[in-house]
């Protein structure tokens, strides 16, 4: 069996961690470009519409490639940042704004309610961190 037969060839292995799934969509979408073959997936609290806090509470949106294409994906990836840097997107024409997309686009009550359960979440860790080290400190002296 040669090198780039094996299993750990055509195991998937993970490429990355997108923080929403518009962006490992994207990423999956460039990749598909260049003919390799990516997968995202996407987690349960996305669906519930809290996409970007959500994504993020549970770790991000993994993107797996096979293990023979990692090396490629990752090269495929650093040459679409240098193409997405030259573009002024500020000359591209898109045409009218569509009110619909706006609203869409517009942070709704879940995403600032996931925003403040995520400051929440730091806030009592940072404590239950400071409490922990000062009940250590109590109990050596």
């Amino acid at each position: 069996m040669s090198a780039d037969t094996g299993p750990e060839f055509d195991a998937l292995v993970t490429l990355m961690v997108a923080d929403s799934e518009f962006e490992a969509q994207t990423i999956v979408a460039v990749l598909s470009d260049r003919e390799i073959d990516a997968v995202a997936f996407p987690s349960v609290i996305q669906t519930l519409g809290l996409d970007g806090v959500g994504a993020r509470m549970v770790g991000g949106v993994p993107i797996q490639v096979r293990g023979g294409d990692l090396d490629r994906a990752k090269s495929a990836l650093r040459a679409n940042r240098f193409l997405a840097d030259s573009v002024d997107w500020d000359a591209v024409e898109v045409g009218d704004e569509d009110p619909a997309a706006r609203k869409l686009g517009a942070p709704g009550p879940m995403l600032a309610f996931g925003r403040v359960m995520v400051a929440v979440g730091a806030v009592a860790l940072a404590a239950i961190v400071a409490f922990t080290i000062i009940g250590m400190l109590s109990q050596c002296g």
